[in-house]
């Protein structure tokens, strides 16, 4: 199992995410929410005090919606996917497949409302395609810069705890220089593209040792 998760859930319609609570409650993970029970769809938690908003409060894994019945448009109750896709926070779509507003952005879309815990602990630990082709973009071009030839590292960015992990493999070729230099620009890269996280660790791999970097 993965570790533990902080996983907010939304759903189309009240009471749609109680068995998904219930499933990834009993995993281990906890729960956030964006309104409380029986509260009406406006205003969330975060509108009536900041301090109530779980991004503000927790760094925030993953995000599920549970919509309970076919929908084109986001329900007022799943105003926090807008919050979390801005955010870059991996999306788990739960519910009927067709009339799915969020097909392109979701990391994965399930056609039920139960059983979700194993897709919401996938999505956590997936790589995040749009950090890592931002940070392979900006190794590149320090390898240009550097004339380095015949070195292609392999770049994936995951987050955890709030925080951007980049691993670059197969990073042998490149000495300590290179490797600063990249560092602070891929730094620089991903916290442009992402300023909610909490901070940017940066690991090259490589058969002599593992050199981190966090900024």
């Amino acid at each position: 199992m993965a570790g533990k998760l902080n996983v907010l859930v939304l759903e189309t319609d009240r009471g749609a995410a109680d068995a998904a609570v219930e499933e990834l409650t009993a995993a281990g993970h906890q729960v956030l929410r964006c309104h409380d029970a029986g509260a009406p769809s406006f205003p969330c938690r975060g509108v009536d005090d900041t301090r109530q908003c779980p991004f503000d409060t927790t760094p925030v894994d993953v995000a599920l919606t549970v919509r309970s019945r076919p929908r084109s448009q986001p329900s007022p109750l799943e105003d926090g996917v807008s919050c979390a896709l801005r955010r870059h926070v991996p999306l788990v779509v739960a519910g009927p497949a067709v009339m799915n507003p969020y097909e392109e952005y979701a990391a994965e879309v399930l056609d039920r409302t139960y059983d979700v815990t194993a897709a919401v602990e996938r999505a956590a630990g997936a790589p995040l395609p749009t950090h890592g082709a931002r940070a392979a973009d900006a190794l590149a071009g320090v390898l240009a810069v550097h004339g380095v030839e015949g070195c292609t590292p392999k770049v994936t960015v995951h987050r955890h705890a709030g925080r951007l992990s980049v691993s670059v493999e197969d990073a042998d070729g490149l000495d300590h220089a290179v490797k600063s230099v990249a560092s602070v620009r891929i730094i620089g890269a991903l916290r442009e593209l992402d300023r909610d996280a909490a901070g940017i660790d940066v690991v090259f791999e490589d058969r002599g040792a593992r050199r981190p970097v966090s900024r």
